[in-house]
Order: structure tokens, then sequence, then C-alpha cells
């Protein structure tokens, strides 16, 4: 047994992993907060320990005795989701925690990253491969629950989110020509594997899951037999939108965050580096056999096919 802290693990995925790790019974769980308190987390019978990220010896007590910090916050500019973690990092040094897992998920960035959000989180990936600590950056692709923005599938997922595809109104835009590959995982699968890992000798540099891996094309097909014409009376609407197209429209935008920018720069990236969102590895997946995952069109049916 080990003692483990979620930062950001009062809602969206950090609550999952909460909820994971306690359903083990093997593990002690912190969730570190800037709120005084949280029903979701007192619901879960996990202990909320409020802390402030400009306090270097606020986080160093609450880090005391913990092995593992694991964080899930996440924000849209440097002051709310680079600078919590780089304080976090260092005071997880300071405090002599073993174990890093940075707020990564989705992808890892890159130093060059072309999508801003992304760009953002460079330094934070920088700064723990450099930090002496045991670390691990989790990939599982987009959350399939995404995929059931409108329904109850979205779980602790706080905002519906229809990138790609927007299965309510039967409408899709699609990268390219819709044969890149995009990797889908459930946020519940995501938690249990990373609870799971908790009991790894030794974390690898990358954990990589998946729930399924499919084309736009193929996950468009699934889509349309669960939703579509012969189910709610409606064609879907698809929208293929070429490279050029989009290089021109990144053109228009301004230095600043919007939610168009942010989609048209993750288009473009879905054309022009397609294993970044298709990767082929599970790593994870081959280490705990014993947790297959849900797959899409399970997914898909279990919300949609009677909605």
């Amino acid at each position: 047994m080990v003692k483990v802290a979620v930062s950001g693990g009062t809602s969206g995925a950090g609550l999952h992993i909460v909820q994971a790790i306690l359903a083990t019974g093997k593990h002690e769980v912190i969730v570190l907060s800037r709120q005084p308190s949280s029903p979701q987390v007192s619901a879960l019978g996990a202990q909320l320990v409020t802390v402030s990220y400009d306090s270097p010896s606020s986080l160093i007590d609450a880090l005391a005795g913990v092995h593992t910090v694991i964080v899930t916050i996440n924000g849209f500019d440097e002051a709310s989701t680079v600078k919590p973690q780089l304080a976090l990092l260092d005071a997880a040094i300071k405090a002599g925690v073993k174990r890093f897992a940075p707020s990564e998920f989705l992808t890892r960035s890159h130093a060059e990253d072309p999508i801003q959000l992304f760009s953002l989180q460079w330094p934070v990936e920088e700064a723990v491969a450099k930090s002496g600590l045991e670390y691990t950056f989790f990939e599982n692709g987009i959350f399939m629950n995404y995929l059931a923005s409108g329904t109850e599938g979205l779980g602790f997922l706080s905002k519906p989110y229809r990138f790609l595809f927007n299965v309510e109104e039967c409408k899709a835009i699609l990268p390219g020509d819709g044969t890149a590959y995009i990797v889908y995982t459930r946020v519940e699968d995501v938690a249990r594997f990373v609870a799971a890992s908790l009991e790894m000798g030794k974390w690898p540099v990358i954990s990589q899951m998946q729930g399924e891996r499919l084309t736009l094309n193929e996950i468009l097909r699934i889509v349309e037999d669960i939703r579509g014409e012969s189910h709610v009376g409606r064609k879907f609407e698809v929208t293929y939108i070429s490279q050029e197209e989009l290089e021109k429209r990144l053109e228009t935008y301004g230095p600043e965050y919007s939610r168009a920018k942010l989609w048209d720069q993750w288009y473009l990236s879905i054309i022009k580096d397609g294993s970044r969102w298709g990767f082929d590895g599970s790593n994870v997946n081959e280490s705990f056999p014993e947790l297959p995952p849900m797959g899409l069109e399970h997914f898909l049916t279990t919300w949609w096919s009677k909605a």
C-alpha cells in the first residue's frame, strides 16, 4: 500500500481516478484542491487536502508521506496549467515523493507543438523528465465519453465536448479524407488503468492505453448505424475539411486562445501527424489483460441506441 495524491481530483478524469484507486482497496488517496470541500470527494471516502499552488510550504506539507503524485489539473493558459504543475513538481521533489505523473493523458506535448494549447504543457514535460523522480506520461487519446455528450455517459467530465463527432445532432467534421486513425478510451477505463499502474514495479516513461483505434470513417459508419436515419430519422451531416482550407483559416486567427483556433490546429495535426492521434501502442493494455476496456460500438450503443 502506498499513499497517492491526486491533484485536480475533485472533478473530471481526476475524480474517476480517485474512485478507481479507492476501488482497489490497496492504497490511501488524498485529493489536492484549492477548494476547502468537495461533496463528491467526501462521498467517495477520500481525504481532501486544501492547498495553494502559490505556497511552496503548503504543497510540501500536503505531500508528506506521499509516494505517488498524479496530476489531472488543466487549463487554457500558463497560469492555470503550467505554473501549478511546476510548483507541485518542485514540492514533490522536496517532500521525497517517488513517482510523478503530469497532466498529459490526451497526448504528449512537443517542444515545437503546432497546437497552441498543448505547447503550453511542454515546459512541464521537460521539467518532469529532468526531475530525477520516476515518472510516466499517460496517453489515452480522446475520452470516449465525449461521444456521449448530451447524455449521462459523460460521467464526471464536466462539459460536453463535440470535437469531430456531434452524435447528438448527427453531425461530423472530419479532417482530410477520413482515413486518419484516432484512439478513443473511456475515462472509466483510463482510471482503472492508472489505478492498476500503481502496482507496477517500475513505470515506463510512456504509458499508452487504448479503448479502440479506428479510422474516422470507420467511426462514422458506427455512429451512423447507431444514431443515423434508421433510428432518429436524420442523416448524418458530414463535412470533410482539407489541409489547404485549414491552413488558410489558421492565418486569420490572432495569438489569443479560442476553441475555434484550437480545433482547427487539432484538425490540421490529425492530417499531418496522424500517428500522434492514432498511436498503435498499448503497453498498458498489454500489462493488464484482466482489464479489458469498453469498445466504441459497445459504448455508443449503451448511450445512444434508445436516445
